[in-house]
């Protein structure tokens, strides 16, 4: 549990010597940081020239918080990092007249350079001086140059702000700017903008001369952006303009387009009179509503084979399918993704949207569609489709590092199928295999000593598969899906060696652009530990803990096989009066062991909403939610007839795990400037056991701590509570956790991050056995969260960014006292390696 491929969480193991000395550390940093913010930075500004270190923007003698002003700002100063322009630093460093100063000093100094080419020889000499060259080059490249003052970029910037605010409705805006000469060559400008008051709408006149658009129009006008009253804004046009156009074009005017729409504006009085004129034609044709006649479906379409025949053709519902050999695709199932119909009027939307469905079956490398004119205003659609290879395999391997396994060397090979059903269905095949080196395995000290195997199969069709129609619920416009999925894995040698059987039955569908829906009918996981006697083991510190119990109170050196009887026979009622501390510790570590090793089936189904208004993967302003819900083993404990000694339903000789459990997720990300974004995120998660179960099952009980979660704490280290256990997994079934991260780039690739994380997790089942420190109650236990600080380095490579956090305890809540920064120094810091940004 807690491992993963792509990252891996260690902690530092400096000698005594660098422990001792973090304070000459932090002086050293401190002085790196003082030494660049006093460096030269106008070491390239001539005498002429000034460096440009500061633009204040002032809108009606107040300074401008808008960040779409700031926008218009054509020459902006160097970029900061923490107060000092580290890019310029870097620049700086280079030497951007090395080749000249190198010529002249061979002319200053003969007799050095005699020297140095008799004691190395002339290629030497050379390399050396092209690494010298290569090494202010590299400094250049990546540094930032500095930012001179341009007056015709400030010209620019007013400019630009006297056509920001005329086009919010500020006709009589003023602007200027005036620059202030710093010491040594640098220099501050000052913007000053007078809006005046702004215009608004006054007399809206429509003059629509076709007789079809406007009727057209007038069915939609209560949804017009131009309304009288409003503030005069280039920004309502624009959007008018945009209605209209999309009004038309989806009532069937195949023709139309927003260039046949003109706006004349009357302004007096601070009130403008707006009269909107659409021309009845375009090159002196008519508007008309036209409709689709006919509609083909090119299957196989290659530009290479294009003039080929035809030769299988099919006609269904008004559908023609064309192939240029036989017809590989059901007609019915493939027009689910298809939106244009017979006899229906010409749609934008449904042009889109085919185009949108078709690209997700991920079954064609192309997708195009034509519009031909036909006779008496019919349209004829072609859809061209380009099909992608029907089979794939691949193969891929990683190296993989965890606080649990040292080494891993795993491999994958997949095997993909499409169309499997002539349904544009995905049929995926995989089987992986891993060789590891793992602290817990039986022989610890050979390298590669456990193994890991796997298997899935996983089938994707790309509609809802229901015993009834679910057309009128989840509509084929929402990219209904289903995917069917069953998996296996076997663990030896490691751990408690646990096998496992996964089956999944999950639809997905998505309402809106920025909300989707997952709803998992069924997700089933049987567990079964097959190395059950190891466990003590592996568990080490647990069953220290107990061995010290054993021989401090009883007297007696136990082995690992012993644990369980021990503290059955002899931690009971009266131990507890006269050792409650110990009682406890050894309650928990039984209750863990029986948590830890139990056989479970965990039958559930979950429903999970997400909203994400991100409009692409670069965006880096956007908010992000997610809700899940999920719900395990109602049904099949109230069908299940079998029981164990103790009362508890089985299934298959396994007990079935019966809880709720409920998570939510919010995520905010604010653009700042150029390349500078707050990231924040916040989790809550709760689960209830309930009948049939007393503890959540171990795989779905929540922890805390690793490179994507409170990473000042290693996987599973801290909590419950404000407890300090020692022990190797640490779970609850409350977690909270929340982040706040700047994050900000240094020099081309390379980023920065400063964080603060805040969290732990807690026990809400009421055991008696539990520790009261480890248990939530209410807002005192709020006293509880850990926090952790830091920073990081990250580098960005495009398609990939990989990361390197080191986390600092700031806040521990299970000290006895001074709980603040007490550890804050290299020796318990962790670092957090990781693939791509931790939320």
């Amino acid at each position: 549990m807690g491992n993963s491929s792509k990252s891996f969480t260690f902690e530092t193991n400096l000698n005594s010597y660098l422990l001792k000395n973090n304070f000459i550390i932090l002086i050293i940093l401190l002085s790196i940081i003082t030494g660049f913010s006093s460096c030269n930075t106008v070491k390239y500004v001539s005498e002429n020239e000034n460096l440009l270190t500061k633009n204040i923007i002032l809108v009606n003698d107040k300074k401008n918080v808008d960040d779409e002003i700031t926008d218009y700002v054509v020459q902006r100063p160097n970029s900061l990092v923490l107060g000092v322009p580290f890019p310029l630093h870097f620049y700086n460093i280079g030497n951007k007249n090395f080749e000249s100063d190198y010529d002249q000093w061979k002319i200053d100094n003969p007799k050095a350079y005699n020297f140095t080419t008799k004691v190395f020889s002339e290629k030497q000499t050379r390399g050396l001086h092209n690494f010298k060259y290569n090494t202010h080059k590299w400094w250049l490249n990546n540094g930032e140059e500095p930012v001179i003052f341009d007056s015709k970029k400030a010209t620019q910037t007013v400019d630009n702000f006297m056509q920001h605010y005329h086009n919010e409705g500020y006709f009589n805006v003023k602007a200027y700017y005036d620059i202030a000469y710093l010491k040594n060559k640098k220099a501050a400008v000052t913007y000053y903008v007078n809006t005046d008051k702004p215009y608004t709408l006054d007399t809206i006149t429509i003059n629509i001369e076709s007789k079809v658009l406007d009727s057209i129009y007038l069915s939609q006008k209560e949804a017009s952006f131009i309304k009288k009253g409003e503030k005069f804004k280039y920004s309502l046009f624009i959007n008018e303009q945009n209605r209209i156009t999309n009004l038309f074009r989806n009532s069937g005017i195949y023709h139309f387009n927003k260039n046949a729409i003109l706006v004349d504006a009357d302004t007096s009085n601070y009130k403008s009179n707006i009269d909107l004129i659409i021309n009845d034609s375009i090159a002196n044709i008519p508007y008309k509503i036209q409709k689709i006649k006919k509609i083909n479906i090119y299957t196989d379409f290659a530009y290479n084979t294009k003039d080929n025949p035809i030769q299988d053709s099919l006609n269904y519902k008004g559908y023609f399918f064309l192939t240029q050999n036989k017809l590989k695709y059901n007609p019915k199932l493939l027009l689910d993704a298809v939106f244009i119909e017979p006899n229906d009027i010409y749609k934008d939307e449904t042009r889109e949207l085919t185009r949108k469905n078709l690209r997700r079956l991920n079954n064609f490398r192309t997708v195009e569609i034509k519009y031909n004119e036909l006779e008496n205003d019919f349209l004829e659609a072609s859809i061209y489709l380009t099909p992608l290879k029907k089979y794939s395999i691949g193969f891929s391997s990683e190296l993989t590092h965890s606080n649990i396994r040292q080494l891993g060397i795993s491999g994958k090979l997949s095997f993909l199928n499409r169309n499997i059903f002539k349904g544009s269905e995905i049929l995926k095949f995989s089987v992986q295999g891993s060789f590891l080196d793992s602290k817990d395995a039986a022989d610890s000290e050979k390298l590669l000593n456990a193994w890991e195997i796997g298997g899935d199969v996983s089938l994707e069709l790309p509609r809802i598969l229901l015993p009834f129609k679910a057309n009128k619920i989840i509509p084929k416009s929402m990219s209904p899906k289903t995917i069917f999925t069953v998996g296996t894995s076997l663990q030896k040698n490691i751990g408690l060696d646990k096998q496992k059987f996964t089956g999944i039955i999950d639809y997905t569908w998505e309402s809106t652009t920025t909300k989707k829906h997952s709803f998992q009918l069924l997700n089933a996981q049987f567990i079964k530990n097959l190395n059950i006697d190891s466990y003590f083991n592996i568990y080490n510190s647990e069953f220290e803990e107990i061995q010290s119990i054993a021989s401090t109170y009883f007297n007696e050196d136990i082995s690992t096989s012993d644990v369980v009887d021990f503290i059955n026979l002899n931690i009971d009622s009266n131990f507890e009066s006269s050792n409650p501390t110990e009682f406890t510790i050894a309650q928990n570590i039984k209750n863990r062991y029986n948590i830890i090793t139990e056989d479970v089936l965990i039958p559930s189904a979950t429903y999970t909403f997400t909203y994400n208004n991100s409009e692409n993967y670069k965006d880096t302003d956007f908010s992000f939610f997610r809700a899940r819900f999920v719900s395990s083993g109602n049904l099949t404990s109230l069908l299940a007839t079998k029981k164990d000694e103790n009362g508890i339903k089985t299934l298959f000789n396994t007990q079935i795990a019966q809880y709720v459990r409920t998570d939510f997720e919010y995520k905010k990300f604010w653009n700042l400037s150029f390349e500078n974004v707050l990231a924040f995120r916040s989790f809550l998660g709760i689960a209830f056991p309930y009948n049939n179960s007393s503890t959540i099952p171990f795989s779905r009980s929540y922890f805390i701590g690793g490179p994507n979660d409170l990473r000042a704490w290693k996987i599973y280290d801290l909590g419950p509570g404000s407890t300090q256990s020692g022990l190797e997994f640490n779970v609850g079934n409350l977690k909270f956790i929340s982040s706040l991260e700047y994050r900000f780039k240094i020099i081309n690739s390379v980023k920065g991050a400063l964080f603060v994380d805040a969290g732990n997790i807690w026990d809400i089942s009421n055991s008696a056995v539990t520790d009261p420190e480890a248990k939530f109650n209410g807002f005192n236990s709020l006293k509880d969260i850990a926090i952790g600080s830091g920073f990081g380095i990250r580098y960005d490579l495009s398609f990939i960014l990989l990361r390197l956090d080191l986390g600092f305890k700031t806040y521990e809540p299970y000290l006895e006292s001074n709980k603040w920064f007490q550890h804050v120094n290299f020796k318990n810091n962790v670092y957090n390696f990781g693939i791509s940004y931790p939320f």
